[in-house]
């Protein structure tokens, strides 16, 4: 289990089932780490849940090849094919029922490392700029948003996505 890099407000534990190089667990903590700014922004500017009297969140991560994330999507959505990333919420729908305490722990996450590699290549963008897309969208998913329900609800998911990404981008550009 790895931690990455404390951050005031979010707290990621992660476990990597594929071998990544140091340099490569390096670059992972420092996006973590911009990512938890991301989602402060969103939830305190933004309002994407709400959480009035939030001071920080918890995502458990892992890590892992094609045959894990093969079986997780299998025994938990019935789908026998490699995904790029799974969501297990914590709560039910934290966009309706809001959440009341400081420490929020939203649920776990699971990124398919090979798999991120392809739609990285695939999309002509570095592998961890698809890695942060993955994690953005799975842990808006974890805070009960769900694009497999309806046009509406993809548009509503696409737009916080969007709105994520454009502030990684801007605070990425400042850590240059």
């Amino acid at each position: 289990m790895a931690f990455m890099k404390k951050h005031p407000f979010l707290h990621v534990d992660y476990h990597s089932t594929v071998k990544m190089s140091p340099a490569e667990t390096r670059q992972l903590d420092k996006w973590l780490h911009m990512a938890g700014d991301v989602l402060k922004y969103l939830l305190m500017k933004k309002g994407i849940i709400p959480a009035p009297k939030i001071k920080g969140l918890h995502v458990s991560l892992l890590i892992c090849g094609d045959s894990r994330i093969r079986e997780l999507n299998r025994e938990y959505r019935q789908k026998d094919k490699v995904t790029d990333v799974l969501s297990f919420p914590a709560h039910e729908d934290l966009r309706k029922s809001g959440y009341q305490g400081e420490d929020l722990f939203l649920g776990d996450l699971a990124i398919c490392h090979p798999q991120t590699k392809r739609q990285a290549k695939k999309f002509d963008i570095g592998y961890f700029d698809e890695f942060i897309h993955l994690f953005f969208h799975g842990t808006i998913h974890l805070m009960g948003f769900d694009h497999e329900i309806s046009l509406k609800e993809e548009k509503l998911m696409e737009g916080w996505e969007q709105e994520a990404l454009k502030k990684f981008s801007e605070i990425k550009k400042k850590a240059r």
